[in-house]
């Protein structure tokens, strides 16, 4: 994987999320539905090739079947510098990882399991995003092992609904969302997914939190009394990536 990244010098870079589906992509149906998830216009030759392929290869198809929510994922991404590449992909891998934070971190921690991955984990939060992917992978092919995190049916049959829910109403309360707060909005996807909160139930105040939330995490503390880390490339430690996604938990249980 290293390699792949440092050849990935010439010409227009790859970006990490790129590298990595790519990377790992290959026979999983799982990464197919991640790549999947972040098309969000299929008029594009690349997707209509993609979502051909991903339901020749492994029956399965472009999951948003809600045409307004398709709408604002369009919205969000179309003609914005950081849509580039696989960027809106690795918002859904990103709600995944906020989901499943806790097990995610038990790989991390575990030696024998990043040698049979066969990925380096530096502490990074590239890494900690390689290793789900290689995880994903891994349980992908035929095993009498029970999986380590969410396989292709629960991904695609109750979490991506979940994911797409959340998302069009949450761009529906808030439609001024900067796209650079993906990242916000996943985690508080994913972690809405793990506390069983059912946003579909939320009322408008509830929702205006949310957006205020996604629009400014950093002043999370005076509305949840809960400090929002300012990771900086971390996955672990007080001011990692986890530390966001558990302090997104607490607060989706707050709103």
């Amino acid at each position: 994987m290293e390699v792949f990244r440092r050849i990935n010098q010439g010409g227009t870079p790859l970006s990490g999320q790129d590298i990595r589906l790519a990377y790992y992509g290959e026979n999983s149906p799982s990464l197919a539905f991640i790549r999947l998830a972040g098309i969000y216009d299929k008029s594009r030759q690349a997707a209509q090739r993609f979502i051909r392929i991903a339901e020749e290869k492994y029956s399965i198809k472009h999951p948003w079947n809600d045409l307004n929510a398709l709408e604002n994922w369009q919205d969000l991404w179309a003609e914005k510098d950081v849509s580039r590449g696989q960027t809106a992909s690795e918002m859904f891998l990103w709600s995944l990882m906020a989901a499943q934070h806790s097990q995610l971190d038990a790989i991390l921690q575990n030696g024998d399991a990043l040698r049979k991955l066969n990925v380096a984990y530096n502490r990074e939060i590239d890494g900690a995003m390689d290793v789900y992917c290689a995880q994903l992978r891994y349980q992908d092919a035929p095993s009498t092992i029970p999986p380590a995190l969410m396989p292709l049916e629960s991904m695609s049959k109750q979490f991506f609904p979940h994911f797409q829910s959340f998302f069009n109403a949450i761009t529906s309360f808030g439609p001024s969302i900067d796209v650079r707060k993906y990242r916000t909005i996943a985690s508080l996807i994913g972690a809405c997914y793990r506390s069983g909160t059912v946003n579909a139930n939320w009322s408008r105040d509830q929702w205006g939190r949310a957006v205020e939330f996604i629009r400014r995490p950093t002043d999370s503390v005076n509305m949840f009394g809960v400090l929002w880390p300012q990771s900086k490339g971390r996955w672990d430690g007080a001011k990692g990536y986890r530390a966001q996604m558990e302090a997104a938990e607490t607060i989706a249980k707050q709103i």
